[in-house]
């Protein structure tokens, strides 16, 4: 059996970083330490992962954040999500013989989105100038970041859709290159033009990808590639066991997480969430909330929004859970692995950030614009249909469903917690099994995720259609708990590890603390 964890908590007395990376982490620590907030170092962090973690994050990908102004109670959700090109219509599609939007090249892309969010919260809560922020990941970008035995294998991975000659050139010398550099000049001369004026950078960025798309036949028009575009609102919240959890609303699944933890309360049986009956119920609740996802998340901003905590839906849920046996999958034939990654950040002031950001797959669309670095996302190609009538159709403008969502768990002494974890569908079933330990459980984090991990398959992403329903569970799952959910129903495929790795964040007394679970690389360290 594999000790995946052990005892990985950090403490400090000002400040708490977590990411993927360490030069992601130390660069944070750095912009604190020089008086940015929170919010400074969550974007210096950010740019950092996009060229230490090229194949999950790029400027041209998605982000959803949760943060918390210190003193006051408001939880905010921060998005910056790519948008469909303004010539993909289904009918576009249509015409050149698709049945349904490619999940690579060209026509998967959509519009740019980590940059909004960059400039949305730069505007709003920024304190260091962009040079500053940007600074740390034009150097690494420039002198270039380590091959990680991580990175190399997700190169090898993925370098298959690399149809570019300068993508495949950047990284294919990397495939076996553990303890090389990987530099990428053109996400520098990026930067740069960033931290001179977010005008150039727009003019510069919506130039490129209208020309790449003319050369290979997408859907991109001039004009398509904005930047500010984040947007800032209330995040959504329920209340779980007297605490508030609070996500991005639609069109990211943070909704699902919600649903997940309510009708957990709802139902739950006897004992923790780690325990038999318990696992299968909430993999019944999984299995029905990816099913509402299905047939009514979409953008608000295009589709109705429906509430999905409404009393008649989480009834209408509730009912369809089975607590004795495996469901049939309700959305088999609606339509791998997703490439994301997730960071937190604590500020000695008492501001807070979760940050998920993601190119969709594994260096996104595979294409982009060579000359700046940047390969566009395939959310597009990853999430939407050529269903008209369905909440996530493609329609020019719409935002696809996000399988990303950051969160926090507040208290009347404010924000208890904050967290996340890449991982595609996974999110939502892993975000639900540790906030379901630490508040109906009341378990400390490190007990929370230290547990045995699970994930119910299908999930609603279309990467999922065709797999054989089943539930993937850590070697460290109990036989006698393997052996009753075996006899409930549930196909068992045991693996060493399942899931992306989780980082939680937190206040204790005078100091602060951070752990992950050891699943992939990365550093949390506190000051």
């Amino acid at each position: 059996m594999r000790d995946v964890l052990r005892d990985r908590q950090q403490w400090g007395t000002r400040a708490m970083v977590s990411t993927g990376s360490s030069a992601a982490t130390l660069a944070a620590l750095d912009v604190l330490r020089d008086g940015g907030t929170a919010f400074d170092a969550a974007i210096t962090a950010s740019a950092v992962l996009t060229v230490a973690m090229p194949m999950a994050s790029g400027p041209a990908g998605d982000a959803a954040a949760v943060f918390h102004l210190a003193g006051s109670a408001q939880a905010w959700s921060l998005t910056g999500l790519g948008r469909a090109p303004a010539h993909a219509t289904a009918a576009n599609f249509a015409a050149r013989g698709h049945r349904t939007v490619p999940g690579r090249g060209i026509e998967s892309a959509t519009t740019p989105g980590l940059l909004g969010a960059w400039c949305a919260l730069h505007e709003r809560h920024g304190t260091l100038p962009w040079s500053r922020l940007l600074a740390p990941a034009v150097d690494l970008a420039e002198r270039g970041t380590p091959v990680t035995t991580q990175t190399a294998r997700w190169i090898q991975d993925n370098l298959a859709v690399l149809s570019q000659p300068e993508f495949a050139g950047l990284y294919g010398p990397h495939t076996s290159a553990v303890g090389g550099r990987l530099r990428n000049p053109g996400l520098a001369a990026l930067y740069r033009l960033l931290a001179k004026s977010v005008d150039e950078l727009e003019a510069e960025l919506d130039a490129s990808v209208t020309r790449l798309s003319e050369r290979l036949g997408g859907f991109f028009a001039p004009g398509d590639c904005a930047v500010r575009i984040g947007e800032v609102v209330p995040a959504a919240t329920t209340t779980v066991a007297g605490a508030q959890v609070a996500t991005n609303p639609a069109p990211t699944q943070g909704a699902l997480l919600l649903q997940n933890l309510a009708l957990y309360e709802r139902l739950r049986e006897h004992g923790g969430a780690d325990s038999a009956a318990n696992v299968h119920l909430l993999s019944e609740i999984v299995h029905q909330t990816y099913a509402w996802r299905i047939a009514h998340l979409g953008d608000p901003a295009c589709t109705p929004p429906a509430d999905p905590l409404a009393e008649a839906v989480l009834a209408d849920l509730a009912g369809e859970v089975d607590p004795d046996k495996r469901s049939a999958t309700r959305y088999a034939g609606h339509y791998t692995d997703g490439d994301t990654t997730h960071f937190a950040v604590l500020d000695e002031a008492g501001n807070s950030v979760s940050w998920t950001q993601s190119l969709g797959l594994g260096f996104g669309a595979g294409v982009g614009a060579g000359e700046l670095g940047l390969l566009l996302c395939n959310r597009l190609g990853r999430s939407a249909t050529l269903s008209p009538g369905e909440p996530n159709g493609v329609s020019p403008g719409r935002r696809p469903v996000n399988t990303i969502f950051a969160w926090s768990a507040a208290d009347a002494d404010g924000v208890r917690w904050l967290g996340g974890t890449p991982g595609g569908d996974g999110q939502c079933q892993w975000n639900t099994q540790v906030l379901a330990a630490l508040l109906v459980d009341g378990v400390s984090p490190l007990v929370a995720l230290n547990r045995p991990r699970w994930t119910y398959l299908p999930g609603a992403d279309k990467t999922e259609a065709g797999v054989p329903p089943h539930l993937q569970v850590d070697s460290s799952m109990p036989a006698d708990v393997q052996e009753w959910l075996s006899g409930a129903g549930h196909a068992l495929r045991v693996r060493t590890s399942v899931g992306g790795v989780l980082r939680v964040l937190g206040r204790h007394a005078e100091s602060v603390y951070g752990l992950d679970d050891g699943r992939q690389e990365g550093l949390t360290a506190g000051w």
